[in-house]
């Protein structure tokens, strides 16, 4: 499992023209003292929690419409609810068609292992203009994981 989660760690970065986008991931664990830090996510375990940042920067002239930026929910791990910034996110079992959280079956809300992406709609990014979209996952098999 380490090595496919790997392939989803290691940082992002590409230009689409003069729009730059970079994806990251950062273990989230809590200090001594409490405090929340974020670390490269170089070795993670069962029941570690991740945080994606995936940005967007437009250095075109434009105004850039109608962008869809997705974070992806990577296999073994399990969605955090409510993590997602901006919180309009939207969220996909398919990777397609994505909804408002959470999505149910039968009445039923589907289990969070089930997610395998997160999205957000973007009307317009102006020119100069840098967004920044956040989502955790957690490592499946640890204490508590769904």
């Amino acid at each position: 499992m380490k090595k496919i989660l790997l392939m989803f760690i290691l940082i992002g970065s590409v230009v689409l023209g003069e729009v730059k986008t970079q994806l990251k991931s950062m273990k989230i664990s809590k200090s001594g003292d409490g405090k929340i830090e974020r670390v490269e996510a170089k070795n993670v375990s069962p029941g570690d929690i991740l945080e994606y940042t995936f940005m967007i920067d437009n250095e075109e002239q434009e105004v850039i419409k109608n962008l869809n930026p997705t974070i992806p929910v990577p296999s073994g791990t399990s969605l955090i609810p409510d993590t997602g910034k901006p919180s309009n996110y939207l969220v996909s079992v398919n990777g397609r068609d994505f909804y408002k959280y959470p999505i149910e079956v039968d009445g039923k809300p589907v289990p969070l292992s089930d997610y395998k992406s997160v999205g957000w709609n973007v009307e317009e990014l102006k020119p100069g203009e840098k967004l920044e979209f956040k989502v955790e996952v957690k490592l499946n098999g640890g204490e508590g994981a769904n």
